[in-house]
């Protein structure tokens, strides 16, 4: 199915247009597509003709609910809608590599209770806030780690596993700092290691990151494995009613402006470099077993 990407003399702008119980081996909305409205729908890989199985929506009032594909990517073509654009209750294998937000994307994007599985350096590249509340993000202990341009990321509850970022995750984050960022991890569960040894971390870069970790339990079975890592860059970092277990926590008293890392519970994680209290930084008040 494509909808209104014939060119502009025949069409290139849609609005309100609803599908229900629809399957297909390729999906593309991806053109000034406002207001789309999608109901289970499923986009099934065929060799002939699309192996990625591809469900491509404009970020420009979409709601997708109950939605089945191996690809998605969330582009952005127009800005019409008064509607926010939300994916909820979904289910995606992502290629290694996948844009998954791609780069003109300003709107907000918010996925809700959905399942990514297969992460392997999957980018969210647009600058436009993006909310997680309660899906699962599951990559593999030699992935890459989910690669963040948002200027706000937002995690609530969920899992991320071996990638870094998840509301039930066996993944990383790494915010690529391409921008000043900020990532809000809320009643979030992470769990295993990636390629790169962290679960949370930055990229060499100009932005200045603030980190707010709440609620949130970290888990790695891999001595070298970081729950959080930074060593570059200007950041304000603050933890507080956390639970890391195993690994390393390694927060570098040059690049952090102030750090609060507080009523937090630290099990055999060994702490590789954190600044001294002081003026800037609270990091007393924590329970080592």
């Amino acid at each position: 199915m494509d909808i209104a990407n014939s060119g502009a003399k025949w069409g290139t702008s849609a609005k309100r247009i609803t599908v229900r119980r629809h399957t297909c081996s390729w999906f593309v909305a991806n053109t000034k597509t406002t207001d789309l409205t999608l109901e289970d729908v499923t986009v099934v890989a065929r060799p002939t003709f699309d192996q990625a199985g591809t469900l491509t929506i404009n970020a420009d009032g979409a709601q997708i609910r109950g939605c089945t594909a191996r690809t998605l990517a969330v582009g952005q073509r127009s800005a019409r809608s008064t509607r926010p654009t939300v994916i909820s209750d979904c289910s995606f294998a992502l290629p290694a590599g996948q844009v998954l937000v791609q780069t003109p994307v300003t709107a907000p994007v918010h996925f809700e209770r959905c399942v990514f599985t297969g992460l392997d350096g999957a980018l969210l590249r647009g600058s436009g806030p993006v909310r997680f509340t309660g899906c699962t993000l599951t990559g593999a202990p030699d992935a890459a780690p989910l690669s963040v341009g948002a200027a706000d990321l937002t995690v609530v509850g969920g899992t991320l596993t071996d990638t870094g970022i998840d509301t039930d995750t066996d993944t990383g984050i790494e915010l690529s700092a391409v921008r000043d960022q900020r990532l809000h991890l809320d009643g979030t569960r992470l769990t295993g290691t990636n390629n790169k040894k962290t679960l949370l971390g930055r990229a060499t870069g100009p932005g200045t990151i603030t980190w707010q970790l709440s609620g949130t339990t970290s888990t790695t079975g891999d001595a070298g494995t970081a729950h959080l890592r930074i060593t570059d860059g200007t950041n304000h970092y603050s933890a507080f009613g956390c639970r890391l277990s195993g690994g390393t926590l390694h927060l570098e008293p040059a690049a952090c402006a102030d750090t609060v890392h507080t009523a937090c519970v630290e099990h055999d994680t060994r702490r590789t470099a954190l600044p001294e209290t002081g003026p800037a930084a609270h990091v007393d008040g924590n329970v080592h077993t």
